[in-house]
């Protein structure tokens, strides 16, 4: 059977159980690298990146029945467990959520992650997103987040946290103590943030205690510095946040997971070693992707780590494995169907008019502004929606390269709708309008056509263009958000979102 006593761990297995390296499976070598992990260095779970769900489902079962100690897989499928498993359910943008304000639609979402997240074995969610955005510039956070009110944002993930748990999968509040005042993007840098611990418990850390509250499993912290703060460590090693806020002011009993060790914001502090023995002793309980995890927990064996602090960690995290541990492979084609019904709806109830009406004419040109990188035709979904309605409509997708000369001899007949497209994610800066795209927009909405914006991803975009007669906000480049959009301009149904963000 298993071994779930600490007694019966050496010192180089407890240390394996506090290290939590990446599964990638676009990496041939990934999968033999995983097996030896487990064999020689008894690690207690894998974060994983990419994949099928065929081939993520027989990974993680075959890891678990060559393990002694039951493991932990988790994944950021913050925004469903199609983020990271190519051909599982996609959500919107968290934001979207929060447009929404309905609780049931994020339990509902949640357990919907959840029960797919168990048919591929996997059992750690590294969500909800706890950070209010109250940044709009923020590089990295943005749309993730439920929105920049803080009793909106606990609300909502305290649902999350239910929702993913009541269905067997340990869910994790990111990222402690809050990364939405932010102006860097950690992957790239260290964030350094001059915000006094009052103010953080004024605003940022209460959606984590509320997480708390409604009994997460575990949190991860920032790979943020805040110099004013106790020792002014980054949050991943310091020991005045960790262990001082968050375990002893906040009651945390939960297990402390550091952000990925791949990410600038960390890598530039010092050795991997350095990191990873600083983050323990600070009170974090697993090192999540480590670069070179062999070379990781044998250093960390074979250094002076307080014995008696190895054993809590140890011990909280077979608590939890104890008490979570699942492992359900079968595949429900019936929960398929539930999540793109569910994916529709999230849809529909978070598009928001935020100006104008629905379109009165029958002509339009279709200017599209996509900083997304998208391979295909971004805006296919939302111009065929209104062709099917009796719309003609002429397309111009507008370039990096072009300047305003792209919108001369425009008819004024012909109503103009402005498409832009962004979205957000690591190293990716793609979340703001280039200075010509601005200037483009900015022609197109002092026409004297009927004039309509509609923003796909950022809300914040919208702050630039106070002339447009018509804005409408989605929160997702996704098919779903575009028909949904297209259906509001159209006047097929009343747009029932509300921006969960102030854009001043």
């Amino acid at each position: 059977m298993r071994a779930m006593d600490i007694n019966n761990l050496g010192i180089a297995q407890k240390i394996g159980q506090v290290i939590m390296p990446r599964i990638d499976f676009n990496d041939p070598e990934s999968i033999p690298r995983a097996k030896r992990l487990v064999e020689d260095c008894e690690v207690g779970g894998f974060i994983i990146f990419n994949g099928k769900r065929d081939i993520v489902s027989k990974t993680t079962q075959e890891l678990q029945s060559i393990s002694n100690i039951p493991l932990l897989f988790g994944c950021d499928a913050e925004r469903g467990l199609g983020q990271i498993v190519s051909d599982m359910t996609l959500f919107p943008f968290t934001m979207s959520l929060g447009a929404a304000d309905d609780v049931d639609l994020v339990y509902n979402q949640a357990s919907f992650i959840a029960k797919e997240m168990k048919e591929c074995g996997l059992n750690l969610l590294f969500a909800p997103i706890a950070d209010i955005n109250s940044n709009p510039d923020n590089p990295i956070i943005n749309m993730r987040s439920y929105g920049d009110d803080v009793d909106l944002v606990s609300r909502l993930c305290a649902a999350f946290i239910q929702g993913a748990q009541d269905n067997g999968v340990l869910a994790c509040a990111k990222h402690f103590p809050g990364h939405g005042r932010t102006g860097v993007d950690s992957h790239v840098d260290l964030p350094v943030l001059h915000t006094a611990l009052e103010t953080l418990h004024s605003s940022d850390l209460i959606p984590f205690q509320r997480s708390i509250e409604a009994g997460v499993a575990s949190i991860m912290t920032a790979h943020i510095a805040f110099p004013d703060i106790g020792d002014g460590n980054a949050v991943t090693i310091s020991k005045g946040l960790v262990s001082d806020v968050l375990r002893d002011e906040m009651g945390f009993q939960g297990f402390v997971i550091t952000d990925s060790l791949h990410m600038q914001g960390i890598i530039k502090l010092g050795s991997e070693e350095y990191i990873a023995k600083k983050a323990l002793n600070a009170g974090c309980d697993i090192i999540l992707d480590p670069q070179d995890p062999i070379t990781l927990v044998q250093n960390l064996s074979n250094s002076e780590l307080d014995s008696s602090q190895l054993n809590s960690k140890v011990e909280r995290l077979l608590s939890m494995k104890e008490e979570f541990f699942t492992q359900d492979a079968s595949f429900n084609a019936s929960n398929k169907e539930n999540g793109i019904k569910l994916k529709e709806r999230i849809a529909r109830e978070s598009v928001c008019l935020v100006r104008g009406e629905s379109l009165r004419s029958k002509k339009a040109i279709v200017y599209t502004f996509d900083v997304t990188d998208s391979i295909n035709e971004i805006s296919t979904k939302f111009t065929k929606s209104l062709e099917e309605n009796g719309l003609n409509l002429h397309r111009i997708s507008v370039s990096l390269n072009d300047d305003n000369t792209i919108i001369e001899n425009i008819s004024e007949d012909s109503a103009i709708i402005c498409l832009v497209y962004t979205t957000i994610g690591a190293w990716k800066k793609q979340s703001n309008l280039s200075d010509n795209f601005k200037a483009i927009l900015k022609k197109l909405e002092s026409t004297s056509s009927e004039t309509v914006l509609v923003s796909f991803g950022s809300p914040y975009i919208i702050r630039d263009f106070d002339k447009f007669k018509s804005i409408i906000c989605s929160f997702d480049i996704l098919d779903e958000c575009q028909a949904a959009a297209a259906d509001v301009l159209l006047g097929k149904f009343q747009a029932t979102g509300h921006l969960p963000v102030n854009l001043g």
